[in-house]
């Protein structure tokens, strides 16, 4: 009897500490962390996964009285023969909730719930989607090498307030695990 007792709560202490383990842990997320002040900002200029795309994606994050923001910025294209034209992104940021760190952020929140700035909150975080508008692809039949850059995506944890600002952990392009 003894030994099935303690089997027992051998047992039910290795499937506890097997569960709290569960995850990806912060320090498996490869990631950049700063420090953000009101008014400064992060820039994202870049083709993220999308290499062939014909415009990087080009787009900022800044703190404003205590937002986040989001604002597209262009480029212009890198197909050789058309004409030269500014190429705007596309940009929007959701809050995602209170997490425990950046790896807790792990799914795209609902279409309806971007917006161009929410409230910046310690602890939470947020989702940012980036996308193409130019409206490039199909416009050159017989050239589907053309074509806008797809959503990518990023994602801010804000991990303590520091200042007029947060210290904060982000990665770009964040690709949620299926």
């Amino acid at each position: 009897m003894r030994k099935f007792r303690f089997l027992a709560i051998a047992m039910a202490t290795m499937l506890t500490l097997g569960m709290v383990s569960c995850g990806p842990k912060d320090e498996d997320v490869p990631y950049e962390g700063i420090t953000l002040n009101n008014g400064e900002f992060i820039e994202i200029n870049s083709y993220g996964t999308d290499t062939l795309a014909a415009y990087k994606l080009h787009f900022k994050v800044y703190l404003s009285d205590g937002n986040l923001v989001v604002e597209g910025l262009t480029n212009d294209h890198n197909i050789n023969g058309l004409p030269s034209m500014n190429c705007t992104t596309g940009v929007k940021i959701a809050d995602f909730g209170k997490v425990k760190g950046i790896a807790k952020i792990d799914e795209i929140p609902d279409a309806s719930e971007f917006k161009e700035a929410v409230a910046a909150t310690e602890k939470h975080g947020y989702v940012v989607e980036a996308k193409g508008t130019q409206k490039l692809t199909g416009a050159y039949p017989g050239h589907p090498e053309i074509y806008d850059p797809v959503e990518h995506y990023m994602r801010i944890w804000l991990e303590e307030a520091a200042g007029d600002g947060f210290k904060i952990r982000y990665e770009f392009p964040f690709i949620p695990e299926e």
